[in-house]
């Protein structure tokens, strides 16, 4: 339209709108939200329940100059200082991993991390590489195919799968960690037990990925502070052998987001900083079909936590439920996945299928960056 570049930085953000749900309320603070909402030359929408939850609709404008209201009342300044967070984080893209050594760019490109399962009953790909010589080929295979790092785990996390004994897990990684480490690759270990992270870090793992989110062992927290190692934090319910037993959210992107918050906190208290946290929702992971495709529409809802975000959907039974395919058939919908959820804020993919998935996220990006 020929407008002054000036005017239309001013008028672009006006064409945003934003909706942020606040749980917890007192009473006074809901009602201080719904005079100060009206109250300004831009009004913010208020919905709010007597149960202590609210939801704040507005432009960005709008909202803003709703956070400066509040932060003029005491009892209300937290909430807009919540608030403002929640507004910066949403619109983050790129971030700054602190490593043990280095330091993980993430974004604006999406990252791909692949799996290297060293077990003989993993659901895809369980026995392939149960040796060494062979697991490190397939790293080099996935490198040579576009992964950034290799994720090595020793004990399957299937939905029904029995625990590894400890001497076992630390037989079946500690090797592959060592020789990739000492290839130069960037190698995050899969285990929920700290002794196992422990020796893996030593052996030259860069990262933790627990899917308890450093619930399962009492040590992890502490072992992951001490050598600096940033942590992938994932949500699930109960453990592999139990979670898919019990599906019932009342709200599940609320539960999901309020459980990876908790455990943000946890990792703060015990000496892991939010410079090394990346979070995953846990796609397969005590949800069901329905809760899984639920969680990739709406994951935009966790970029407010202002942390990365990892999507682990590789081949997993939701895809070929819905597709009505097994394991070998479900690289398409693991890809249509993976492209909706770089859409939507991820920026890490978890997957098996390296040169597709980086063929995938390499259109996406370019989509999303236009």
């Amino acid at each position: 339209m020929g407008l002054d570049p000036a005017g239309f930085r001013s008028l672009a953000p006006k064409q945003l709108h934003y909706n942020l749900k606040v749980e917890g309320l007192t009473g006074t603070q809901a009602e201080t939200i719904k005079e100060d909402a009206l109250s300004g030359a831009s009004p913010v929408t208020v919905a709010a329940s007597s149960s202590g939850e609210a939801v704040l609709s507005g432009t960005l404008d709008a909202l803003k100059s709703l956070i400066d209201r509040l932060k003029e009342r005491p009892h209300a300044a937290p909430l807009a200082l919540c608030l403002g967070e929640a507004l910066d984080n949403s619109r983050k893209n790129e971030f700054v991993i602190s490593g043990r050594e280095k330091d993980l760019k993430i974004g604006p490109s999406t990252l791909i991390m692949g799996i290297l399962n060293v077990t003989p009953d993993s659901f895809s790909d369980g026995g392939l590489f149960m040796d060494k010589e062979r697991a490190v080929e397939r790293a080099f295979e996935m490198y040579e195919d576009g992964a950034d790092w290799i994720d090595i785990g020793g004990e399957s996390t299937r939905p029904g799968a029995a625990p590894v004994a400890l001497k076992e897990e630390l037989e079946r990684v500690v090797p592959v960690v060592e020789a990739l480490a000492g290839k130069g690759f960037t190698v995050s270990i899969d285990t929920t037990k700290a002794e196992v992270a422990k020796e893996a870090l030593e052996a030259g793992a860069a990262i933790v990925n627990d899917i308890s989110a450093l619930s399962m062992d009492p040590s992890m927290a502490g072992v992951c502070a001490r050598y600096g190692a940033p942590v992938v934090l994932m949500h699930m319910r109960g453990t592999p052998r139990t979670m898919q037993k019990d599906l019932r959210y009342k709200d599940l992107v609320s539960e999901v987001y309020g459980y990876l918050w908790s455990r943000v906190e946890y990792a703060g208290e015990n000496g892991i900083g939010r410079d090394k946290i990346i979070l995953d929702p846990g796609l397969g992971f005590g949800k069901s079909v329905e809760g899984n495709l639920r969680l990739v529409k709406d994951l935009k809802e966790f970029k407010s936590m202002g942390l990365p975000l990892l999507i682990g959907a590789s081949r997993k039974s939701f895809i070929g439920k819905t597709l009505g395919a097994d394991t070998a058939g479900r690289l398409t919908g693991t890809l249509a996945v993976s492209v909706i959820s770089i859409l939507n804020g991820a920026k890490i993919l978890r997957v098996h299928d390296v040169k597709e998935a980086r063929e995938a996220a390499l259109v996406a990006d370019a989509v999303r960056m236009s």
